[in-house]
């Protein structure tokens, strides 16, 4: 039942560091607007500035979401282990009456 548990983790930690990675790029090839008229190369950086924030916004979205469900799949299986237990101990009580 745990399996995938980790890759969702794993999914969990690296979608921002991508999503970062991604606004550094696009950060870097903003700049190629500053050959041209200083209120053209402003506003062709602005955009561009703009655009390249997009991969940092994603990747936060898929991070934040990928660690949701992660701690809800965590709560999950450790209510299931904490039931399987109790029930188990119930089985041996039963069977001790006997």
């Amino acid at each position: 039942m745990k399996r995938g548990l980790n890759g969702l983790a794993s999914i969990a930690a690296t979608a921002p560091l991508v999503g970062f990675f991604g606004t550094v790029f696009g950060a870097i090839g903003s700049f190629k607007g500053l050959g041209t008229e200083r209120s053209t190369g402003l506003i062709s950086i602005a955009k561009d500035l703009s655009e390249s924030l997009v991969p940092t916004v994603l990747g936060l979205l898929v991070g934040v979401l990928a660690f949701s469900c992660y701690r809800y799949l965590v709560g999950r299986l450790e209510n299931f282990d904490i039931e399987m237990k109790n029930a188990s101990l119930e089985v041996i009580d039963e069977l001790a009456l006997l």
